[in-house]
């Protein structure tokens, strides 16, 4: 074991140093997700000093060296402050702030760590938003992090089908197949251990296949082969995640994705058709898509599905005896103890005790009170009038409107899942998304904030990536 540590520090030295030196921030910013997908503690960790080291944790080291580097030869750099950056801002300091003024020791002994809560759940993406969010794009340099973006989604989509299968000796990390680690042993769960982040993970993979294949080139049937093989075996790896919302986000990135890059006739079919093949799945199958089988037995998915209204129920009347500022940032469990115990209410309140909050949005209003939702709110408003505002730019490549439509999927489908979930205890959920919004900002400022210059413009219209059709504004999937 210390050997096989020993060659993955070693590699990753000298991957490190080519990074410091040649390499690209967006290609180590994919690098760094594919490491906090795949590379977790249950691969290969080392403690030192008390610290857990991870491969995730050490790549995020040398993105911020890479970061520092690259800011002192002015390749990155803040132009102008615009409204998502404020809100942002705004939001991580109100949450730094309910961190540090409440004991960091106020923990349960089964509640994660409030100050690893802050830097894996927010720090670290936000970190990785204003990274990205200060590099000038080029196509060039976002080709490699497309590619390792859609090796991770086929390797991802390939491990949920052997998952499902049972066939354990194929499955890679061999840890996932250990049914003592992690959570959802028996859905499609990946090397993160857990549905929801797989089912987050393929989504994110999914929308990038659809717009950098057929939207961006609809006339290529080799791009329409990848695209159809490729929402197969995602698609497919999305179902087996057993998993209500995350199958709710998929339909609301796919009905958004017809609305924005279809018009006329093929529109109106296509949502009428979605509309037709919901309510029917909804006749068919509605009570079955409360209680059914998946990890566990249909009756303890149907619990599963009450428990959301003990949630609901303390999280309100812990916000109103502290509206204002709320409880500190991961105090859920340490003061719900006494409104479990209310018996005013036939909801089975006792059933969430010792579970950490299922709805993120209640989580952020009980923790951080009325001004910590607020400024989330903030965070969510600017990036969708920015997304739609980069989106609705025609005089920007086509590759860089796509950004805005993947930030619109993917903060629509992760707001979903933090209805039903808390999505702040690893870096994976938000690194995606912050690094999505930090992408699709850099394009806005880039593109709409101020003009291209005759060289500029001229370069990614002649740019057979740029996308740039004037014969045809509104292309169709």
């Amino acid at each position: 074991m210390y050997f096989l540590a020993f060659c993955f520090a070693l590699a990753l030295f000298v991957w490190a140093a080519i990074a410091l030196a040649y390499g690209s921030v967006f290609l180590s910013a994919a690098l760094f997700i594919v490491a906090s997908c795949c590379f977790p503690a249950e691969f290969a960790s080392i403690d030192v000093g008390g610290l857990t080291l991870t491969l995730d944790r050490l790549w995020f080291v040398v993105l911020m060296l890479q970061a520092a580097t690259a800011w002192y030869r002015r390749d990155l750099k803040i132009r102008e402050l615009e409204y998502p950056d404020v809100a942002i801002g705004l939001f991580t300091i109100w949450l730094i702030v309910r961190t540090v003024t409440q004991p960091l020791g106020a923990e349960l002994p089964e509640q994660p760590s409030t100050l690893m809560h802050l830097v894996n759940g927010y720090l670290i993406p936000i970190s990785m938003y204003a990274v990205l969010r200060m590099a000038r794009l080029d196509v060039r340099q976002l080709t490699p992090m497309l590619l390792v973006v859609a090796i991770l989604g086929i390797y991802l989509s390939v491990t949920a089908f052997l998952e499902i299968a049972k066939l354990w000796n194929l499955v890679v990390p061999s840890y996932i197949a250990d049914p003592t680690l992690g959570i959802h042993f028996g859905r499609a769960r990946g090397p993160m251990l857990q549905s929801v982040r797989l089912g987050l993970c393929l989504i994110l993979c999914w929308t990038a296949l659809v717009i950098y294949t057929v939207w961006l080139k609809p006339d290529c049937r080799f791009r329409w082969a990848i695209f159809l093989a490729g929402s197969l075996a995602l698609g497919g790896a999305i179902f087996f995640t057993y998993t209500r919302s995350v199958w709710l986000g998929f339909a609301y990135g796919i009905g958004l994705l017809v609305w924005m890059a279809m018009r006329g006739t093929p529109r109106r079919v296509a949502i009428a058709a979605m509309l037709l093949a919901g309510m029917l799945v909804g006749m068919a199958k509605g009570p079955e898509l409360i209680a059914f089988k998946r990890e566990f037995s249909a009756a303890e998915t149907k619990e599963s599905t009450f428990m959301r209204a003990a949630f609901a129920y303390v999280s309100l009347e812990m916000f109103k005896d502290r509206p204002i500022a709320g409880y500190g940032f991961n105090q859920f469990q340490v003061y719900n103890r006494k409104y479990l115990s209310d018996r005013s209410t036939d909801i089975r309140l006792d059933s969430i005790r010792g579970y950490v909050h299922h709805n993120g949005f209640l989580s952020l209003l009980v923790d951080l009170g009325v001004i910590g939702f607020a400024l989330y709110l903030f965070v969510m408003l600017t990036t969708v009038f920015h997304s739609l505002s980069l989106w609705n730019a025609r005089g920007a490549p086509r590759w860089a409107r796509g950004l805005g439509m993947l930030s619109l999927v993917y903060l629509g489908a992760h707001a979903i899942q933090m209805t039903f979930h808390e999505l702040s205890f690893s870096s994976i959920e938000n690194g995606l998304l912050f690094s999505s919004l930090g992408l699709m900002v850099a394009a806005h400022q880039q593109y709409l904030q101020r003009p291209l210059s005759g060289r500029t413009a001229r370069r990614f219209e002649n740019s057979p990536d740029s996308g740039l059709d004037r014969r045809q504004p509104h292309p169709s999937l």
